[in-house]
């Protein structure tokens, strides 16, 4: 349900972009000039072309910006869609910053996990049972291979 704010602010710019219909006349007076005026031209003067113009809201820089012939309601509609897309990209670069960060973190530990993997020095691990054992060559071997795996992954650049 939309709050009474969202609903006020909807009639005020409805309100507001009302279009109103006003009389300009066009003559060319003595000096052979060409003149636009809201009121008749003098008397003696050439005769007058009413024109009927529509004139929009009193901002022509917000009005200049919206495409011409566009009805409220299709600038409403163009409008959420704008910001349901800005809002889809602000999203898709929040993630791939969040991504962003994982592989930075992942590529410090794996650099980590792989220096420790080649000092040579003995390596324990904790078993299902929580027991302290030794790693083996074979299972130092298949950690390096991950270890750099991860990082050719994750460390890119």
């Amino acid at each position: 349900m939309k709050s009474p704010i969202q609903l006020f602010i909807a009639l005020a710019i409805l309100l507001a972009t009302a279009t109103v219909a006003a009389q300009v006349y066009k003559w060319v007076d003595k000096d052979g000039k060409v003149q636009y005026t809201d009121t008749p031209p003098p008397p003696g003067a050439a005769k007058a072309d009413p024109k009927k113009v529509e004139t929009g809201p009193a901002s022509g820089a917000a009005d200049s910006a919206a495409p011409a012939g566009k009805s409220l309601q299709e600038r409403a509609k163009d409008f959420d869609k704008r910001r349901a897309d800005a809002d889809a990209k602000s999203k898709k670069d929040a993630e791939a910053e969040k991504v962003a960060k994982n592989n930075e973190q992942v590529c410090r530990d794996a650099k980590i996990f792989l220096s420790d993997l080649e000092s040579g020095r003995p390596l324990y691990r904790s078993n299902e049972k929580g027991e302290r054992e030794l790693v083996g060559e074979d299972q130092r071997k298949a950690d390096v291979a991950r270890a750099r795996e991860s990082i050719a992954a994750a460390c890119k650049g």
